[in-house]
């Protein structure tokens, strides 16, 4: 039966929304899903593409009707029981849609108490329908042989699996009895106690020798049970069999195959040994008695394994040999092995489990000498150390070297950027110069004025001041624009000490870039600021190409590298300047230059509008010496070494990306925490 808890999906499908909102109402106060379609059309569609356990069709609808959709069921093979509702009592159309399959015609206006025992019914029966022929498909699909009989022992069904094994169809199968299997292997006392067994009502297990149509005998493991019907007495047989030919068949070989193992153990030039639970050796080949001294008489007076072992390693013995049990791997296979005469030697062993009827009855294993191996270890182990001592010395070489190069590639980025570096000064300097200048002849008419006032306060103390004296100085004053002077003396002032301030960002930023940490130093560093410094020194590769826009979040400092992490920043931005150049378009390009966080790591991304890189060419972007700028434009380290810098150096990671638009993105993500923290 259906589950309480699994609601029935009812589709509704008619072109009145009244109606469809009134039998919505029922379904769902019957406490099923209900789905709802206007027209034919939208029935279809929904039922192929959900699982429907009912159908409520209207019979006349414009376009797709009811009988069209009926037989679109039909003719696509669906097994959705429907209920027809129509408008009309036209018995012709009520029988026409029972043959096509409906379960049932009802007549608008509809009785809610009818229509809802109508779709209980519909949905008991459906589930009685699936429960059938779930049963039947187990049965029918069972790989065991099946076959039911009445009382008297006549066939009323047999399976696949029985005709499959027996070479009789179901049509010579049904009406016969059993015996047309019998193989004449039992005597007639033996058919007696099984029928008297299940007459009796219990149910009867063993193994039959029966017989094929072919006429080939085959081995059965039977359960043969008594079904009762209503009046509690039993009507029929049910038979339940495997065949178990060719496991009897395997049973033989399994000894004939023990024999050939225990033959072939022989010939291995390992030890080959058996043990049982409680750690007695049940087995070993010939190098077994060789390698440990013991004899055959010994095995079986009852030798334990923990005696082919050194006093020191039994306890680790024992613990392995639980783990084995218990089937948990380990990695501790080497022991010292001890001969019966007291000699001890070095060993590794492997070992699995001896499985019997799904449980481990013992240990089987192989003990292998490896006192060779051991000497040539302690040879190996010595070359080791010499090989070390080099690889050491070489792997120092090549990382001042690498460090050279980085050094190198920031020395050569410096020297691009010098010319334009000088520039970005010089424009402050020449205009705090030009300011100086005008300083100069403003101090020196201040100069000439105030000894103009010293001159006039002198007469006025010896009382010989005149009003030419007075006319004079007033004409001085005017000469001088004193007025338009002492309003200029603090703008020239503030221009040239903006002039010094961006001087000293220039020369502060180019420090900062410029500073040597050791190579494996980390300090704490605000990636913003890095990112300032260096839009700072590198303006003049992109102020003629493209404009830089910023989008900064608020980050946590990191531990880093700052030089070597700004290089890669100055990487990334003289590369999208180049990018953007190589258009040679009228316009400036845009560079856009974005950070964020998102608690463990900071990201920062460098996108331009240039060319983009092709699929074929980002696979190799970051390799050493690639490039694809014109010769002497590039040197191909660039990427290489910022990928080196982010991953292998600060645990990062560089991604390139190319959008269908155009353009190429660069994201760079950072740990926030060290990894030694």
């Amino acid at each position: 039966m259906q589950d309480p808890e699994e609601k029935a999906t009812i589709l509704v499908v008619d072109d009145s929304k009244v109606i469809r909102t009134l039998l919505s109402s029922i379904i769902k106060k019957l406490g099923q899903h209900c789905m709802m379609a206007s027209d034919g059309n939208g029935c279809i569609e929904i039922i192929n593409t959900h699982q429907i356990d009912l159908l409520l069709l209207d019979l006349h609808m414009e376009g797709k009707n009811g009988i069209e959709v009926l037989s679109y069921l039909r003719d696509h093979h669906f097994t959705i029981p429907v209920i027809m509702i129509s408008g009309s009592s036209d018995i012709e159309q009520a029988v026409e849609s029972l043959k096509m399959g409906a379960y049932d015609f009802l007549i608008k206006p509809l009785n809610p108490d009818k229509l809802a025992i109508t779709i209980k019914n519909v949905l008991a029966e459906s589930e009685l329908r699936k429960n059938f022929k779930l049963f039947f498909s187990a049965i029918s699909q069972n790989p065991l042989s099946i076959i039911i009989t009445d009382i008297r022992g006549i066939i009323k069904y047999v399976n696949p699996a029985f005709t499959s094994i027996s070479g009789y169809t179901e049509k010579e199968a049904i009406g016969k009895t059993p015996n047309i299997l019998k193989s004449g292997e039992h005597s007639a006392t033996f058919y007696n106690k099984l029928w008297a067994t299940i007459l009796s009502g219990n149910i009867w297990k063993g193994e039959l020798v029966n017989k094929k149509k072919s006429g080939e005998l085959y081995q059965e493991l039977a359960t043969i049970s008594p079904i009762t019907g209503t009046n509690n007495k039993i009507s029929h047989f049910i038979g339940i069999k495997q065949d178990i030919t060719e496991y009897r068949k395997k049973l033989t070989e399994l000894a004939a195959s023990q024999m050939r193992f225990h033959d072939l153990a022989d010939l291995l030039p390992q030890t080959i040994f058996e043990m049982d639970l409680d750690g007695w050796i049940t087995y070993t080949n010939s190098m077994g008695f060789e390698t440990f001294g013991y004899t055959k008489e010994d095995l079986q007076n009852g030798v334990k394994a923990l005696m082919l072992f050194i006093p020191e390693d039994r306890e680790k013995v024992v613990n392995n040999m639980k783990l084995r049990l218990n089937n948990i791997p380990f990695d501790h296979h080497e022991y010292t092995g001890r001969k019966k005469d007291g000699s001890s030697f070095p060993i590794l062993v492997y070992t699995s489990r001896i499985i019997e009827n799904e449980k481990p009855v013992g240990i089987r294993g192989i003990v292998l000498d490896i006192s060779e191996r051991k000497e040539a270890e302690a040879n190996l182990q010595q070359l080791n150390r010499t090989l070390e001592q080099r690889i050491e010395e070489r792997t120092r070489d090549l990382e001042i070297r690498h460090q050279q190069m980085i050094q190198q590639e920031k020395l050569a980025s410096i020297g691009q950027l010098a010319a334009g570096i000088a520039h970005e000064l010089n424009n402050p300097i020449n205009f705090v110069k030009i300011n100086f200048a005008t300083l100069e002849d403003n101090v020196a008419d201040l100069q000439i004025l105030l000894q103009a006032y010293r001159d006039v306060i002198q007469k006025v103390k010896q009382k010989t001041i005149s009003d030419e004296d007075l006319d004079h100085l007033h004409q001085q004053e005017a000469e001088c624009a004193i007025d338009l002077l002492i309003k200029d003396i603090p703008t020239i002032f503030t221009e040239s000490q903006r002039g010094f301030e961006r001087i000293t960002k220039i020369i502060a930023s180019m420090r900062n870039f410029s500073f040597r940490h050791a190579s494996d130093e980390r300090v704490p560093f605000d990636i913003n600021k890095g990112i300032r410094d260096t839009l700072i020194i590198a303006k003049n590769e992109y102020r003629d190409y493209a404009n830089i826009e910023t989008k900064f979040e608020e980050l946590p400092q990191i531990l880093c590298n700052p030089e070597q992490i700004n290089q890669v920043f100055l990487n990334l931005i003289i590369n999208s300047a180049h990018a953007i150049a190589s258009q040679k378009r009228a316009s400036k390009g845009k560079i856009l230059i974005q950070t964020w966080h998102d608690g463990n790591n900071i990201y920062c991304s460098f996108a331009d509008d240039g060319p983009g890189i092709p699929a074929a060419v980002q696979e190799h972007v970051f390799e050493p010496f690639f490039t694809t700028k014109e010769p002497g434009k590039g040197t191909g380290l660039g990427l290489s070494i910022s990928y080196d810098i982010i991953v292998h150096k600060h645990n990062g990671t560089l991604d390139v990306h190319c959008p269908d638009v155009g353009g190429t993105t660069f994201t760079i993500m950072l740990p926030i925490k060290h990894k030694s923290q």
